[in-house]
């Protein structure tokens, strides 16, 4: 099972971190997130004990790869990035987009009545499996 109280104070400081990006940027200031996929005392009970690795191999889960990506941001480099999200796992670092308008739906008239919006949108979504939504885990497959 998901941590949907987690899942909820990240999303809260990734649209903090958005919102201070967008205010702050005209000032020079950037604000980015790190989303490390990282095994730390916290995540213990998720991700379990580190794997034996052979000689000069870094656990995929270790604090460590978020190292480079921290001083990245940190240096004169990324002065002009801002506002972004980024997924650390492993030799990986994954670039999130941000959320996008996938369809507009209009009314005919002034306003939706009740029952057309339902039938418009039960039309849309026929078909989805709804245990189909983002997934940062996912993402990381691709």
């Amino acid at each position: 099972m998901g941590q949907a109280n987690y899942a909820a104070a990240k999303a809260g400081i990734t649209a903090l971190t958005l919102s201070a990006a967008r205010a702050l940027g005209r000032y020079g200031v950037c604000a980015n997130v790190i989303c490390p996929r990282a095994r730390t005392a916290m995540t213990a009970d998720v991700f379990g004990a580190a794997p034996d690795v052979e000689a000069g191999q870094i656990d995929p889960l270790s604090p460590q790869h978020v190292v480079s990506l921290v001083q990245f941001l940190a240096s004169p480099a990324a002065a002009e990035v801002n506002g972004q999200v980024f997924i650390v796992y492993g030799p990986q670092v994954t670039l999130v987009s941000p959320p996008h308008m996938e369809r507009r739906f209009s009314a005919d008239g002034t306003s939706w009545d009740p029952t057309e919006l339902t039938a418009t949108l039960r039309d849309y979504f026929a078909g989805r499996d709804p245990e189909q939504s983002f997934s940062a885990t996912d993402l990381m497959r691709q």
